[in-house]
């Protein structure tokens, strides 16, 4: 239905016609057709996400994911419920990250906290770059949304890890 109606004129009476069931079974397992947005988003995976090792293979992930489901995302992102898709996206990216970083060697000599610190940042700084690129630009390409990270690297991770370790150890002195 997104993909012809904006999502604040679907109607839970409409919905319930549709899908063919009553509208006390859809208020039996949701508020509103925000709760029912949330569900999706908390149960949906990206495609191959998993198999990717860089950020560039999992921003190529979730390029393709978009263009396998553009109507309902931009209905999404154009809507009150936008901040349902943003968080799907910082949640895809934090995890992303956290497998990365524990993949980097130099990762072993920092704390946890201080992991979740760079994952968090990394996937607040991807995540609305990404929701950024798809919710301005009216030709949204592969190429385009990449360079939104042009001036970024996998190796930065490593960088801001050693950085870290080297201002830990200039504040020990």
């Amino acid at each position: 239905m997104m993909s012809v109606l904006p999502l604040e004129e679907i109607s839970v009476a409409a919905l319930t016609r549709r899908c063919k069931v009553h509208r006390q079974t859809f208020y039996y397992h949701f508020n509103d057709i925000y709760d029912l947005l949330a569900l999706v988003f908390l149960d949906e995976k990206i495609p191959h996400i998993d198999e990717c090792h860089n950020s560039q293979e999992m921003i190529t992930c979730i390029f393709n994911y978009y263009i396998s489901n553009q109507s309902f995302i931009d209905g999404t992102i154009n809507s009150a419920a936008k901040d349902l898709f943003s968080e799907f996206i910082y949640n895809t990216c934090y995890r992303m990250f956290n497998r990365f970083i524990n993949n980097l060697s130099e990762s072993k000599r920092i704390n946890l906290n201080e992991k979740k610190n760079i994952v968090r940042y990394r996937a607040f700084a991807y995540s609305n770059s990404i929701v950024y690129y798809l919710s301005t630009h009216k030709s949204k390409t592969l190429d385009g949304m990449l360079m939104c990270f042009s001036f970024e690297n996998d190796e930065n991770m490593r960088k801001e890890i050693l950085d870290l370790l080297d201002y830990k150890w200039r504040n020990k002195m």
